[in-house]
């Protein structure tokens, strides 16, 4: 009788024991089953989650091109992008993905990847984050959940007063140009950024040498550092513009695409400041240029999800009329190209045609004209659209 009590007994254990693991094991362990059901429902309720459209503001700086690369992802990727603008938005440093139904990790993880690709292109305000991140996916009912950690540079009071810093800095820029026409604001930004960051050469670079700070507040940076600066620029005297990424010379690479007037244009303002540090010239061979002309130097990342652009309409040389034809006549041009470039220290046009033969003759018509020229003027040529800059002795 006492041993079938004793069984009995601890059948009833094993059962109730059995049940609370059950309980445990669905509803107490996060990283489980309902549990994780119940702590992204919780998560959800810590902030409001807005949908992501042109409209959505992640702070003061957010430009009006905020869609263009999200526009070009799978309706996956897009969750996992509107999940990341809004945990960004909220300083949020881990968050779930929301209406996202996770495969495998690691297919998870490259979707992960290219979303968070696609939000910083086209968010340049977004200086704060690490490059360091990480994803994660856990078993529920409704299929997998994911996650993703981020990392920000300093907590929320440092990244609001920089925010406020880059804002002032960003006025400064843009102030006085009411009344110009789109082209003239496109070019006054470009040339006074130019004017005021120095190209870093320093083999280890600090992390806002890639991003807007940079050039905005310590002025300096490297590539991806200007050209995400220049769209925040533009976007805020109502000029659109895109970050594109590639190569130049094999190595990695960006620049910007920009609108003027309906049609996208080539504009890297890295190669403007080639020969800055030099003769203190901003040379415009690569302000506004066709798809054609830039990849004659460079290669595009992407290239079937950017805009293609072949009019020449707006570039620097053709719309300034400084553009040497085959059949004109060399000192004529010459001349008149030389008062269009009265008050600078130097002559810049482009060639069409061979380029060789002429230059001896360019140098002995340019004395003729102006004796600040003189025999032996060292000059720059850019082979990207036979772009040619004369300093003045």
């Amino acid at each position: 009788m006492k041993t079938t009590f004793k069984l009995a007994c601890n059948f009833i254990v094993t059962i109730i024991f059995v049940i609370l693991m059950i309980y445990v094991s669905f509803f107490t362990d996060i990283p489980r089953k309902t549990g994780n059901i119940i702590r992204q429902k919780l998560e959800e309720r810590e902030y409001k989650f807005e949908q992501y459209s042109s409209n959505f503001n992640i702070n003061k700086l957010t430009t009006n091109t905020c869609t263009y690369y999200y526009s070009k992802l799978t309706d996956d990727q897009k969750k996992i992008y509107e999940s990341i603008a809004n945990g960004v938005k909220n300083f949020q440093s881990e968050f779930v993905i929301r209406d996202y139904n996770a495969g495998y990790k690691e297919e998870f993880a490259s979707e992960v990847n290219i979303a968070i690709e696609s939000f910083i292109n086209d968010h340049p305000e977004v200086f704060y984050l690490k490059s360091q991140y990480s994803s994660y996916i856990v078993e529920s009912f409704n299929g997998n959940i994911g996650y993703v950690k981020i990392n920000y540079t300093d907590d929320v009071d440092v990244i609001n007063e920089k925010i406020d810093a880059m804002d002032k800095k960003i006025t400064e820029y843009t102030d006085g140009l009411e009344n110009k026409t789109e082209f003239e604001k496109e070019l006054l930004i470009h040339d006074k950024l130019a004017n005021n960051v120095k190209y870093s050469k320093d083999e280890e670079l600090p992390r806002q040498y890639h991003t807007a700070e940079g050039a905005l507040l310590d002025g300096i940076g490297v590539c991806d550092s200007f050209s995400k600066a220049l769209q925040l620029l533009y976007d805020r005297i109502g000029i659109d513009s895109i970050i594109v990424l590639g190569t130049l010379d094999g190595s990695p690479h960006a620049w910007n695409l920009v609108k003027i007037d309906n049609g996208w244009y080539h504009v890297d303002l890295t190669s403007s400041h080639s020969i800055y540090d030099e003769t203190g010239i901003i040379n415009h061979a690569y302000f506004n240029l066709t798809t054609q002309n830039m990849k004659k130097i460079a290669t595009l990342d992407d290239e079937e999800i950017i805009p293609t652009t072949d009019s020449d309409k707006y570039n620097f040389y053709v719309y300034n009329e400084l553009v040497i034809k085959e059949n004109d006549n060399l000192d004529e041009r010459l001349s008149d190209i030389t008062d269009r470039n009265k008050g600078v220290n130097y002559i810049e046009f482009y060639l069409e045609g061979v380029v060789g033969n002429k230059i001896s003759d360019i140098l002995v018509s340019l004395k003729g004209i102006d004796k600040s020229f003189v025999n032996g003027s060292k000059m720059y040529y850019y082979n990207i659209q036979n772009a040619i800059i004369i300093p003045k002795n």
